[in-house]
């Protein structure tokens, strides 16, 4: 099996990423610019494409990765992501391992001003759809194969420079699992993930709680209630804002995804 990974990316000039992440496979940058361009380099022994578009939104930016992609095994990353020495031999062996597998989210490191904070250490067990949204795409590796077999790909209205703010990587875990294919979490980690900023995250304000319900609303539109409730009640004592009003952004959340409309700041 042949590993690549496949980098959402922006505002890159040259390949200097490759590097910086400490990758050691074949590499795809979806690289979102001014301009529209087409780069291949190898690099120390690996062959690594940049795509470069005046496109914007990070689910659009996956999805063009994605058809530049050509190995058996595609990890997903961001450009925040320092990779870890020998993470192709790990993240290989644990299909091997899991010859079932059509995905496998690996545990990550999270660091701040260069130091790791906390690491998120998975379980080694079965992923379904009610623990699902515990899990990005970053570290998530899937076979190929899979993705085509149910021609997946990322929304376009979810994530850093869309409609709503973030949730992208979680209807692709869940689009995978609803259509059948075996998800696993695995312990072994692979990369440290810098948190010094986000394009996306700005507190638990109300345009949070907004795109929450927009997100519910499109990832279980029979459950989205049932859901909310649920998030409302873990998140009771993380926002300055009042319980009644993140219900109020939450609810106004459906009912604009139901109209294909972001935020706009009335309450």
């Amino acid at each position: 099996m042949k590993l690549q990974v496949l980098v959402a990316t922006m505002r890159q000039k040259d390949f200097s990423l490759f590097k910086k992440m400490n990758i050691q496979c074949d590499a795809v940058f979806a690289n979102q610019d001014f301009t529209n361009q087409f780069e291949r380099q190898e690099i120390k022994g690996c062959k690594a494409v940049m795509r470069t578009t005046d496109t914007r939104g990070v689910g659009k930016n996956r999805n063009i990765a994605l058809l530049d992609a050509d190995a058996d095994i595609l990890l997903f990353s961001d450009d925040d992501m320092t990779y870890c020495d020998g993470y192709c031999k790990e993240v290989l062996r644990e299909f091997q391992l899991r010859p079932d597998a059509d995905g496998i989210i690996f545990s990550v490191e999270f660091t701040k001003d260069g130091r790791i904070y906390y690491i998120k250490k998975n379980q080694n067990k079965r992923l379904h759809i009610y623990n699902a949204l515990q899990y990005g795409t970053a570290a998530l590796a899937v076979k190929r194969e899979s993705v085509l077999k149910y021609n997946l790909h990322f929304s376009e209205l979810f994530g850093g420079g869309c409609i709503y703010g973030s949730g992208e990587d979680s209807i692709f875990i869940l689009d995978l699992l609803k259509n059948g294919c075996n998800l696993y979490t695995s312990d072994v980690v692979i990369a440290e993930i810098a948190t010094d900023s986000s394009t996306w995250f700005h507190g638990y304000n109300k345009k949070y709680f907004y795109d929450k319900g927009a997100l519910f609303h499109c990832a279980f539109p029979k459950m989205k209630h049932l859901v909310k409730w649920y998030f409302l009640f873990r998140c009771r004592n993380i926002s300055e804002i009042s319980f009644r009003e993140m219900l109020k952004q939450m609810n106004r959340g459906m009912k604009g995804f139901d109209e294909l409309k972001g935020y706009d700041g009335w309450f």
